[in-house]
């Protein structure tokens, strides 16, 4: 987290003191090329939005049997700002690294919102620029991509925002929020305009971005789903936003207090995202962004394959949680569920099973070319509009409490007592266990544990994965892809070993030890090969490949 004292980025134009910014300093956007690392701002030399993280405070309500659904948005509220303490304040200390909270789509909210519109529209939740020809632009740049899609824009609506919610710093970068309806034709499914919205929503990004306008960003673009975030305490984001404090019975909302770890707060980086809020550390996440990079022919079937002709599929300037966020919500729109995806993308680790979910282990091995695990720490609550639900990822350093009520409340938060839920009302309350989920259907209003979660999604995607609606499955026939078998001839085998990194002291002391003992071999951190200057061998490729590690260990 950047110190108190030296917050600045909320947007205003600074005083010099000395040639040293005293205020807040508005970034520098400058267009990227593939050989720069990212673009450079001279007010923040040591800035690099490649290593945005987040470790926060997450969690959601949900009515698993629809009585209560009155009751929810206020205990996620009240949960919300009782986990202040897990997120960061600016010096004028009322200036948050973020909050917010993700809604379902459903009536109550939509007769608020949408209420001459008929059917389930899609709604793009949006921060526009302040400058009011900037803004402008970028609504008609949004109603241009709506139209490529084949959707309309039937309104836009202001958002009432209290800027007495905000302090200082952070009502200096408010930015205009605004909701944009848009309607699709007679008879689309749903599935459907949620790929169409996914793929508007990546439209008007690229074409903002190229026509420079700074402080445009999506909170969320979904028929299913809404969020409502900013630089706001998580105690005040119902004043900032009065749409929250109406008479809402809704079936589930996911809550996030954001902690910027290194980095500077954004209105477009607080979460929820679109359909994950996320406390912890994406520690791989270099090594998965490369690999969504290098299979953007493959991932995501004929939406991957619209996504990718558009631009990259992963925002270049995202967060770890982000980036993440991107990945997922392209798997859903492939045909994935959110549960299956997030237990697939997020595995636990075999070793601490008991009991094994076969459904879910030839899931795996199938999707095993897709991409690689995206290792935490993380605890991750999410929703897709039908599910919601809180996993930890294999390590299980980022706790998640769970209380269930016998009316059929199911609260989880970082924190056990943080969403006020009386003892006498309570049924159950545990702790999630490394890699474990629960899973909330609201639609079928049944609560799903760990094993019954990981079944029932598993069985979900293999089923859609035979109907050929699952279309990144390689085929069950051919099993997943594996390499030719290579002629024993000592030039090929040498070859192949050095392409692979298998080299001989690879080979004697990782491979023997794994084939002969069973494990694999344990080691201190660390590296002394030679560097390349003083080395009479070349590294192979593969060596420079390395994965870079968060220390980060605050829970």
């Amino acid at each position: 987290m950047l110190t108190q004292a030296g917050r600045a980025g909320y947007g205003a134009t600074p005083s010099m003191t000395n040639g040293i910014p005293e205020g807040p300093v508005p970034r520098v956007r400058r267009p990227l090329d593939r050989g720069a690392l990212m673009p450079f701002d001279p007010a923040y030399p040591l800035y690099d939005p490649r290593f945005e993280h987040d470790a926060c405070g997450v969690g959601f309500v949900a009515d698993s049997l629809g009585s209560a659904r009155d009751r929810v948005v206020s205990l996620a509220l009240a949960g919300l700002g009782a986990l202040a303490h897990r997120g960061a304040f600016a010096a004028d200390g009322a200036s948050s690294d973020g909050a917010g909270i993700m809604l379902p789509l459903e009536a109550p909210l939509l007769r608020h919102i949408a209420p001459d519109v008929p059917g389930d529209p899609g709604v793009f939740m949006v921060f526009l620029p302040r400058d009011a020809e900037a803004a402008e632009q970028a609504r008609g740049l949004l109603g241009q991509a709506v139209l490529a899609e084949g959707l309309a824009v039937e309104r836009w609506r202001s958002v009432p925002v209290d800027p007495d919610a905000l302090g200082r710093d952070a009502r200096a970068s408010l930015p205009t929020v605004e909701q944009a309806v848009v309607s699709a034709p007679s008879g689309t499914p749903r599935a459907d305009l949620e790929q169409r919205l996914l793929l508007a929503r990546r439209r008007v990004e690229i074409a903002t971005r190229a026509a420079g306008i700074d402080g445009f960003a999506v909170a969320s673009a979904s028929s299913r789903t809404i969020v409502y975030k900013g630089l706001v305490a998580g105690e005040r984001l119902g004043s900032l936003y009065p749409d929250l404090r109406l008479d809402l019975a809704l079936s589930h909302a996911v809550f996030h207090q954001r902690y910027a770890t290194n980095t500077r707060p954004t209105w477009s980086l607080a979460q929820p995202f679109r359909v994950l809020a996320h406390n912890g550390e994406i520690n791989t996440v270099r090594g998965n962004r490369e690999q969504v990079r290098g299979r953007r022919a493959r991932l995501g079937g004929r939406i991957g394959e619209r996504l990718a002709a558009l631009g990259p599929l992963l925002d270049e300037s995202a967060s770890d949680s982000l980036s993440l966020d991107e990945t997922l919500q392209l798997l859903v729109a492939s045909g994935w569920r959110l549960d299956a995806a997030l237990l697939v993308a997020i595995p636990d680790a075999a070793g601490l099973r008991t009991e094994t979910v076969p459904e879910l282990d030839a899931l795996r091995r199938r999707a095993a070319g897709l991409m690689a695990p995206w290792d935490g720490p993380a605890a991750l609550c999410f929703s897709d509009g039908i599910r919601v639900g809180a996993m930890l990822d294999r390590n299980g350093l980022r706790p998640l409490s769970v209380t269930v009520t016998g009316s059929g409340l199911v609260a989880a938060a970082s924190e056990g007592g943080s969403i006020p839920i009386s003892a006498a009302e309570t049924v159950e309350r545990r702790r999630l266990g490394p890699g474990e989920i629960i899973v909330v259907d609201v639609e079928r209003r049944v609560i799903r544990h760990d094993r019954q979660a990981r079944e029932d999604a598993a069985r979900s995607t293999m089923r859609a994965s035979s109907r050929r609606q699952v279309p990144t499955l390689p085929d069950a026939q051919t099993g997943p892809v594996s390499l030719p078998v290579v002629a024993p001839t000592r030039r090929t085998s040498l070859n192949h070993r050095w392409i692979a990194g298998l080299d001989a002291e690879r080979q004697r002391l990782d491979i023997k030890t794994m084939a002969l003992e069973a494990h694999e071999p344990l080691w201190s951190m660390g590296d002394d090969t030679p560097t390349p200057g003083s080395s009479h061998l070349d590294r192979p490729l593969a060596d420079h490949l390395r994965q870079s590690f968060a220390q980060v260990t605050n829970p």
